[in-house]
């Protein structure tokens, strides 16, 4: 079960209750989860006709945005906070939301700048619906996940293409996440919205001094256009408390094209040297890495190679911690990887500059629940 909160100015459409609106939160409440309003002041005179025999809650609250709200329905519905799920329309909303730790969702039809700015946003009742589906059939268990000395790993869902024992059902769902994390779109929302409650599960709220970034494509870039860096900016506005980033600055910078990796088929993959000769950490970021946690994010992994690199350039600038999340990951051949930078890492780095191990295999745990729950609620 889930739990919905939300504020009475959600429901008003030019100061008069939206019949849409409500007949969305009505459906919400009836397939099981609770539903609440919650205001610093008293109930609306239309609250009590609106929602009559529904079991739709009013919540008197003094200061909603310390989000207490959050933790006394938790306590009472004997659930998690990152099992509520808050529609927000203004700051008071969005401090409720962050401060109780739970689950942040905009109303696409707010006015106001920061909710504007969030990353994961309904323009209807319906896509309310729907994102209350499929949050509530998630179990917010990573498909791959592991620990390691210089750096952790997850991946979201199996995208294995390769071998006989590959069902239809996840070749076919390989192809779907293949396609949305390249090209974005609604796609890359919902995954957007799982991983956000993963983390959110992970207790990603509690960890200090967030900084989030993009694993760079093969491609030249030196700005902030990674079809990914729009699914970083909905973790980071619905996962952390944390505002420090800067949307157009990107962690990385390519400044020489690498080999592409998923064609580079005859040469060694897990050979880190064409990465690391190819990016370096973005000068903006000089004085605002040290003693950071670093989450790091990649659309797909083989070899887990992007992952080693970040790490490596990562923990030369001084980041306390670094964790690589992708959307997908192919098969078990994830290599762990340990690489020392002895050189600026906001600068090209040349031969001589860096060494490393062998790699070894990256030993985690999978959980086959993910992979089934993906299959069964993207469309």
């Amino acid at each position: 079960m889930l739990a919905l909160i939300t504020s009475p100015a959600v429901l008003l459409q030019n100061g008069t209750p939206s019949k849409p609106l409500i007949d969305s939160l009505i459906k919400i409440r009836a397939s099981g989860n609770a539903v609440g309003i919650t205001s610093n002041h008293s109930k609306p005179a239309w609250f009590d006709e609106a929602f009559k025999g529904t079991d739709i809650i009013f919540i008197k609250t003094d200061a909603r945005q310390n989000g207490e709200v959050i933790r006394n329905a938790a306590d009472a519905l004997k659930i998690e906070p990152y099992d509520i799920m808050v529609l927000a329309i203004k700051a008071e909303d969005m401090q409720m939301a962050k401060n109780g730790h739970a689950m942040l969702i905009a109303a696409g039809w707010s006015s106001d700048r920061a909710i504007k700015g969030l990353g994961i946003k309904v323009s209807s009742g319906q896509d309310l619906e729907d994102l209350v589906r499929l949050t509530d059939g998630w179990t917010g268990h990573w498909w791959f996940e592991g620990d390691k000395a210089n750096y952790n790993a997850r991946a979201l869902a199996d995208l294995s293409g390769y071998g006989g024992s590959i069902t239809a059902a996840q070749k076919a769902l390989a192809g779907k996440l293949t396609t949305s994390v390249k090209n974005g779109g609604p796609q890359l929302t919902a995954l957007a919205l799982l991983a956000s409650r993963s983390l959110l599960i992970d207790g990603y709220y509690d960890v200090d001094n967030l900084l989030w970034g993009v694993y760079p494509s093969s491609q030249v870039t030196q700005r902030d256009s990674e079809v990914l860096s729009d699914f970083t900016h909905t973790l980071r506005t619905t996962v952390s408390l944390a505002r420090f980033a800067k949307r157009d600055e990107p962690l990385f910078i390519r400044h020489t094209a690498s080999e592409k990796r998923s064609l580079n088929r005859g040469g060694d993959r897990t050979d880190p040297s064409d990465q690391i000769a190819t990016i370096h950490i973005n000068p903006f970021y000089r004085t605002r890495l040290k003693n950071r946690n670093v989450v790091v994010i990649d659309d797909c992994t083989t070899y887990g190679l992007s992952f080693g690199v970040a790490a490596a350039f990562l923990r030369a600038a001084g980041a306390a911690s670094i964790t690589g999340l992708a959307l997908g990951k192919f098969g078990k051949t994830m290599q762990y990887y340990d690489i020392k930078i002895s050189s600026d890492p906001f600068k090209p780095v040349t031969k001589g500059q860096y060494s490393f191990s062998p790699c070894i295999a990256f030993e985690g745990s999978t959980d086959s629940r993910a992979q089934q729950t993906l299959i069964r609620l993207l469309p």
